[in-house]
């Protein structure tokens, strides 16, 4: 599991990208992340689902395009 709140709102959309996919490197299939209320990432939906108000679950790498 990874605490990661309210830190990517202070970047842009590509550094979110960056930032989401070496977490997604570091973690296992089905690992949480959890985000900060005002953080949303449905933009990086092939890496993480959403799987409540804050938090996400790591997908297979097999989803994952240009993981890490």
């Amino acid at each position: 599991m990874v605490f990661c709140r309210n830190v990517m709102i202070y970047f842009d959309t590509p550094t979110q990208r960056d930032v989401l996919q070496r977490i997604h490197a570091c973690m296992r299939p089905g690992g949480l992340l959890f985000a900060g209320h005002s953080e949303n990432f449905s933009a990086h939906g092939d890496l993480f689902v959403l799987k409540g108000k804050t938090v996400y679950e790591r997908l297979p790498d097999r989803t994952a395009k240009g993981a890490l």
